[in-house]
């Protein structure tokens, strides 16, 4: 990237990405195949993400004046980006779920809420439940109660209706 207007706009794309992202993960992916990376690509962007491997100078000048600029001292050798949009935790699955099965794909940081995140927090943020785990467990807490009170409303309707056909034949 020579053309100093393309490397202006990549910044200015980078930038606009780390706007709109609840979630940023920085991580290492050399001596990961290409076949791998393009299955990861689409298990990240199934999440409603993106991840993208960027040059590690541009990424940096993207960082500059925003809260992530603490970020720029984990950007060095080769350097996958993931920007979560939807589920700040989704793609922390993902990637993990990845990382389990591709042992050269590391994690460096990453920057969620205005805070860094170290590896060690990224794994406690992958062990989370997700958006769609969480609304599976509140549907079925609202479920329940919701499933007794039919069963006692329809014991009820069945016992007027037994009372109801003993009255006229008495």
């Amino acid at each position: 990237m020579k053309d100093l207007s393309k490397k202006e706009a990549y910044v200015k794309a980078f930038q606009d990405k780390i706007a709109k992202a609840q979630v940023v993960v920085l991580a290492n992916c050399e001596g990961v195949q290409v076949s791998d990376m393009t299955a990861l690509r689409k298990s990240v962007r199934e999440t409603g993400s993106e991840i993208r491997v960027v040059k590690n100078t541009l990424l940096c000048r993207a960082f500059h004046d925003t809260p992530m600029v603490e970020l720029e001292k984990s950007v060095k050798g080769n350097t996958a980006v993931t920007f979560g949009y939807e589920d700040p935790i989704a793609p922390v699955k993902a990637l993990f779920a990845f990382a389990d099965k591709a042992k050269k794909f590391t994690f460096k940081a990453g920057f969620m809420d205005g805070e860094v995140l170290d590896v060690a927090k990224l794994t406690a943020l992958s062990k989370i439940p997700g958006k769609k785990e969480l609304f599976t467990m509140l549907a079925s807490a609202v479920q329940g109660p919701i499933r007794k009170f039919a069963c006692v409303i329809d014991a009820l309707r069945k016992k007027r209706e037994e009372a109801a056909a003993e009255a006229p034949a008495a």
